[in-house]
């Protein structure tokens, strides 16, 4: 896509210069089975982060900042345990969060890149930018304030 910045070689950039560590989720999040076709746009402090649209199967999840967004079944398997309570009046349920993150915090000038659902992101200072495991080919970035709120260092 025009403009974009390969994403991929700031990891391995990173990656090289022993920037990357390995971050677990923490917490709950709220998740609910998404209707095909809805429009769900994540938003962070006021900041609109991506748009996407959900197809039959995918799940809506309730970060830690109230944002919202969309993930694949097997992304619920790798990322939550299984529901902790019933599902509420917008039918989400709590899950536990977990699965594991290998990135880094960017600090260089803000950069526009493809993320794996094929939307432009921009990638701003204090930013993490990673994966959810080594050797894989799709990047993403996460908000600084979601991401201190979302994961913690794994212990070595």
């Amino acid at each position: 896509m025009d403009g974009a910045v390969d994403i991929a070689a700031k990891f391995e950039e990173a990656l090289r210069a022993g920037k990357v560590r390995h971050y677990q989720k923490k917490g709950e999040a709220d998740i609910r089975p998404a209707a095909p076709g809805e429009v769900i746009a994540t938003v962070i402090d006021g900041e609109r982060e991506t748009v996407n649209t959900t197809a039959a199967g995918d799940y809506v999840v309730r970060g830690a900042k109230g944002e919202l967004y969309v993930i694949k079944p097997e992304t619920l398997a790798e990322r939550y345990g299984g529901p902790l309570t019933a599902p509420d009046r917008e039918r989400f349920r709590r899950y536990p969060a977990k699965g594991n993150f290998y990135g880094f915090r960017y600090e260089g000038a803000p950069f526009k890149f493809v993320a794996p659902w094929k939307e432009y992101m921009i990638a701003n200072p204090g930013d993490y930018i990673g994966t959810n495991s080594m050797g894989s080919k799709e990047f993403y970035r996460v908000e600084q304030s979601a991401f201190v709120a979302t994961y913690t260092e794994a212990k070595q």
